[in-house]
């Protein structure tokens, strides 16, 4: 039987006074949300799994009520809509679950003058199926490790990721782009957004990354593949990853979500299969 095991980790980090991240996990089939029995471990054919990972932004501001909400208002709209019967309600379900976010962000922040200014970035993933259903915002990223190959999945919504996809500045050069946490995107400071979905068919083996830039910035993706490819149990995997970007320095809140796609009935990659994104 197919199934996926997950875990999530939120960590304060070395520098910040308070965590402003926040993730949710739910079992969307059951109803069933935290880290419990009935989420961290679901068969795929029976089950459609929704994982989130938000980081807000705001300090002051309350940068952690926006992401609590950003997570809260994802999860509860996706209910509404629920069961989903086929991929088009899946993504019709995610895309509604951001915009209602977005909504729920900017009318605390209006109805609260000392929160005006605060917002999130979200990057959440159902799972339907073997398919992998992924809604974006911002700079949090989506990974999706095949083998020993680390694909990032989603575009970062900030003024570096517009200039890594023109073309005009490396991967490498990024991590010290005076302007790298400028975001060209987030929940609840724009009326209207533009969320990037992406759709790839899951294989065996398959193990879904959701990250804050907490872990990103402090870590390459080199080391990050590295530690996912050491530790496979989703548990130990998350506490390495934020373990990892704390030594590293821990600038920011962390945030890491593990998926981890095993069993019969999905299929087995074709020698080195790339990831393909629909």
């Amino acid at each position: 039987m197919a199934r996926i095991e997950l875990f999530a980790r939120t960590e304060i980090g070395c520098v910040r006074e308070r965590n402003e991240d926040a993730f949710v996990v739910a079992n969307i089939s059951s109803g069933e949300r935290g880290l419990r029995p009935g989420t961290t471990l679901q068969e795929l054919e029976r089950g459609v799994t929704l994982v989130g990972v938000c980081d807000g932004m705001g300090g002051a501001a309350a940068g952690d009520v926006a992401s609590r909400l950003a997570a809260e208002t994802m999860y509860e709209t996706i209910m509404v809509a629920a069961p989903l019967r086929d991929s088009l309600a899946v993504q019709e379900a995610l895309l509604m679950a951001l915009l209602a976010a977005n909504t729920a962000i900017a009318d605390h922040a209006r109805t609260h003058p000392g929160k005006r200014g605060m917002g999130t970035t979200t990057t959440a993933a159902v799972v339907y199926g073997y398919e992998l259903h992924i809604v974006h915002i911002g700079d949090s990223r989506a990974y999706l490790r095949r083998g020993r190959s680390l694909t990032q999945l989603t575009t970062d919504h900030s003024i570096v990721g517009q200039l890594i996809a023109a073309g005009r500045l490396a991967p490498e050069q990024a991590r010290s782009y005076e302007h790298r946490n400028v975001l060209l995107q987030a929940l609840g400071v724009q009326p209207r957004v533009g969320p990037e979905m992406v759709i790839a068919q899951l294989r065996a083996g398959d193990v879904l990354l959701l990250c804050s830039d907490g872990l990103t910035g402090p870590l390459p993706d080199d080391i990050v593949l590295e530690l996912m490819l050491r530790y496979e149990d989703p548990v130990r995997c998350c506490r390495a990853l934020t373990e990892a970007a704390c030594a590293a320095g821990g600038p920011d809140n962390v945030t890491v979500a593990i998926a981890r796609f095993t069993g019969e009935g999905l299929q087995l990659p074709q020698g080195r299969e790339e990831v393909a994104l629909e």
